[in-house]
This record gives C-alpha cells, structure tokens and sequence, in this order.
C-alpha cells in the first residue's frame, strides 16, 4: 500500500482532506516539542508516514504547513476564550472582570508559546502576524481585546460601569494580565499567585484609585 494511503488508512470518501488533516495534526505535534528551525521536511514526512513528495501535493513548503498548523492552534485557543466569557448585566461587574482576566490568563499562558515557537523566524512571525489578523479570521487576534471592549460597553449601557474610556480599561486588563501570563512561564510566579493578582486587577480596576469623599475626610 502507498505511503500515503498508509496514513489515512480505514478513512472513507477523497483521502485528500483527511490527509491535509493528518499532516496538520503531524505538524501540531512536532510543533509541541520543537522550534519551528528545528522541523525538516523530512521530519514531517516521517512522522506522518507519507513520502515526501506526497506532502508538496498540500502545502508549497514546510514553512506553509508548520505556519497553517500554528495559526489553527491560536485560533482554537481564542475560540475557547469566547465561550467561557460572562455576559453583560449578570453577576457584579467586579466578578466578571475577574473571570475576564482569569479566561485572559489562560489564553496568555497557552498562547504565548506559539509567539515563542516564531521567535528565530521573523519573516514568520511577521506571517503569522498578518493571518491571525486578517478579517477572514473569525476568532484572531483582534478577537482578543474587543470581547472585553464590548463587554464593558454593554455594561456602561446599563449604567454599571461610569463613563469612562472602556477601550482604555481594556487595555488596562490585557496588558496587566499579558504580563502576569509571562512571569507565570517564566516561573517568577506561582499559579495560586497569579490566580490571586487577577482578582486583585479586577478589583483595583472597579474600585479605582482616586479616593471617595469619605475616605478623604477620614484622612
């Protein structure tokens, strides 16, 4: 049996989609455990048991591929972020920017990798870049920080959140969490710490700084 008929064995139907599939998966998972400069054609072919000329039928080259695979992987992930997201109008907006930042964090930690992965290639990561943020993403990079834009805005419509700069606040959120999200896998902070700041920056964040008349006469 050819190679490539090997490798999507027992698949019924044109074995062309579920062998593009394959070789994705294939790239995934060397991607788990390898820079991008550390992959070969040869690699790829290897482990998804088809020749090499088989693979030149799905992608120009192997950068195509390991880029295709990595876009899917970030896509999957800000998906996830979406449907764990609280909705405008219920709980306490203090509550629900907490699991705003804890949804963020975890979006960070696992994101943050693949960013890792593209280091070394920058005309890659500059690709990467560029697909992630094109409109035909449905869940890309934009899709990140506009949930919590939207999010607050639909909370100043109800009047729980004053009238502020909800893009500001946003950022705010992000960049503090992206952070946190960074010393975690630098390992400067434990898990059960950082869990903890994220509900003290949704805290801070709601409570703000400027003290209340009361606590200005207090002091």
């Amino acid at each position: 049996m050819p190679r490539a008929a090997r490798a999507v064995a027992g698949q019924e139907g044109d074995p062309g989609p579920a062998l593009r599939e394959h070789l994705l998966s294939v790239a995934e998972e060397l991607l788990a455990e390898r820079q991008v400069s550390a992959i070969t054609i040869r690699d790829l072919a290897g482990a998804a048991d088809v020749s090499e000329g088989v693979f030149y039928n799905y992608f120009a080259d192997k950068n195509e591929l390991l880029l295709t695979a990595l876009v899917r992987r970030f896509t999957g992930i800000v998906e996830r972020l979406h449907a764990s997201l609280p909705t405008a109008g219920t709980a306490t907006v203090e509550a629900n920017l907490g699991l705003f930042a804890e949804a963020l964090f975890d979006l960070h930690t696992d994101a943050l990798p693949i960013f890792g992965k593209l280091l070394s290639e920058p005309a890659l990561l500059r690709r990467f870049m560029n697909d992630i943020h094109s409109p035909q993403q449905l869940f890309g990079g934009k899709q990140i920080r506009d949930p919590l834009v939207e999010y607050l805005a639909a909370e100043q419509q109800l009047g729980r959140v004053a009238a502020v700069d909800v893009e500001a606040a946003a950022d705010l959120v992000v960049g503090a969490v992206a952070t946190l999200a960074l010393t975690g896998l630098l390992g400067a902070v434990t898990p059960a710490a950082a869990r903890k700041r994220l509900l003290a920056i949704a805290s801070t964040l709601v409570e703000g700084l400027v003290p209340t008349t009361t606590e200005r006469r207090a002091r």
